[in-house]
């Protein structure tokens, strides 16, 4: 298929979001679709949900190619839950995969495109926002999927709402209910993933061993399950990891709920901050993304209070030395990307002292109701705030080593945008 049938297809897709008329991508024996996620410059993990009984295989082709010579890969998973890693492929080129059972089912059309070369530069866009919960309108992420420039797309948490599952059985279904609208189905398929988990993945506001083992065990497997994300053989249960684009970007992705400790007054575990720390004042790509879950800017108004303890504000030493580390390193081009609030909000990290040289950027929420604060915040340090459901657009240029971080509604109005480098 050439890149002018796929943004056929992609165009008609959008007709159809706007008539009304979805069509069911994820129908027949691939409920939810496919989706592909952490690309390297070689190769990504490939993903879907097969409910057939028959034997499974993954072909993929670059996009300017042609399928019939496609490479080609058994695939197969545990109650049909399938993460494939391919590799051999070009840096940074956009590939188009799907699933075939041995009887000759085809799953959706997929889209993923190779992490650029090693040393590579070139401008690449992100798309990010969090808070998708099931039963409100995803309008964004239809806007989203209708893109063909997104290099990556980035889940900042609370992608689906599993509130109140206790069983495996009941966070897959969670899952699927979550995960099954044509829209999200769409944008899954689209780009590549970057994804991160938040608390309502396993619940509201959990945190550290406060939830049950058993619990936590099978909400950590239905996020496997459902996520492609490449994890490190020798730490299996460690989210936080780093992706590259060329000397474009580096994308340091927290995991700001499993390894807290109140009573320590750590938000992270030491190990990851240092991490942190380490790998962005000594990453030699131009931008320095730092994924976040839950804001580190200072909101400090009054109804912010009683919920600084699920903050980055709650842990007052770790968010210190992290700001005041990072600055004095005089390292360019970090930037906070954040979700959880359920509103969206730019500007700088705190009005002075450590993190006032820093930008945060609050994305989302992709789906849900807004937050329900009597005034949004406005003035020094923030230059907007919109409860308004939405995804942001992050186009990186390492050549002016300037980035357009862009705001957008589910009809396609563009809330805010901002250049900063």
């Amino acid at each position: 298929m050439t890149t002018l049938r796929r943004r056929t297809v992609l165009a008609g897709l959008a007709g159809a979001f706007a008539s009304g008329c979805l069509p069911r991508l994820g129908s027949g024996l691939f409920p939810l679709g496919v989706a592909s996620g952490d690309a390297l410059p070689d190769g990504a993990l490939l993903w879907t949900h097969f409910t057939g009984p028959d034997a499974l295989e993954l072909l993929v082709w670059p996009e300017q190619g042609d399928a019939g010579a496609a490479q080609r890969q058994p695939a197969s998973g545990e109650d049909g839950f399938c993460v494939i890693e391919v590799g051999g492929l070009q840096p940074g080129t956009w590939h188009l995969f799907r699933f075939e059972s041995e009887n000759g089912v085809r799953s959706p059309l997929g889209r993923f495109r190779t992490a650029l070369a090693p040393d590579a530069l070139e401008v690449v866009t992100f798309g990010a926002t969090s808070c998708i919960k099931h039963g409100h309108r995803y309008d964004t992420l239809a806007r989203a999927a209708e893109r063909t420039d997104l290099d990556a797309f980035v889940f900042l948490g609370d992608s689906v709402y599993t509130d109140g599952a206790a069983s495996l059985t009941d966070f897959r279904r969670k899952w699927a209910e979550g995960l099954g609208g044509p829209e999200y189905l769409a944008l899954r398929g689209s780009t590549s993933l970057i994804t991160q988990w938040d608390d309502h993945e396993v619940r509201n506001n959990w945190e550290g061993d406060s939830v049950d083992e058993q619990l936590l065990t099978n909400a950590r497997r239905a996020f496997l399950e459902h996520q492609p994300i490449r994890q490190e053989e020798t730490h299996p249960l460690r989210f936080w990891r780093t992706i590259k684009w060329g000397k474009t970007a580096e994308l340091f992705i927290l995991d700001a709920r499993s390894e807290r400790d109140r009573e320590r007054g750590e938000y992270v575990s030491p190990e990851q901050l240092e991490w942190l720390i380490d790998g962005v004042t000594k990453s030699d790509a131009v931008f320095k993304l730092i994924l976040n879950t839950v804001p580190i800017g200072a909101f400090d108004g009054p109804f912010f209070a009683p919920f600084s303890e699920d903050n980055w504000q709650g842990y007052p030493m770790q968010r210190l030395e992290l700001l005041t580390r990072l600055e004095e390193a005089g390292t360019p081009g970090v930037l906070f990307v954040s979700g959880d609030f359920h509103f969206a909000c730019f500007g700088r990290v705190a009005k002075r002292g450590p993190g006032s040289t820093l930008f945060e950027a609050l994305v989302g929420p992709g789906a849900q109701g807004p937050n329900p604060l009597p005034a949004y915040p406005n003035g020094d340090p923030w230059e907007f705030s919109s409860a308004v459901n939405n995804y942001t657009s992050f186009q990186l240029d390492p050549f002016t080593r300037q980035a357009l971080i862009r705001y957008h509604a589910g009809n396609g109005r563009i809330l805010f945008e901002r250049v900063v480098g």
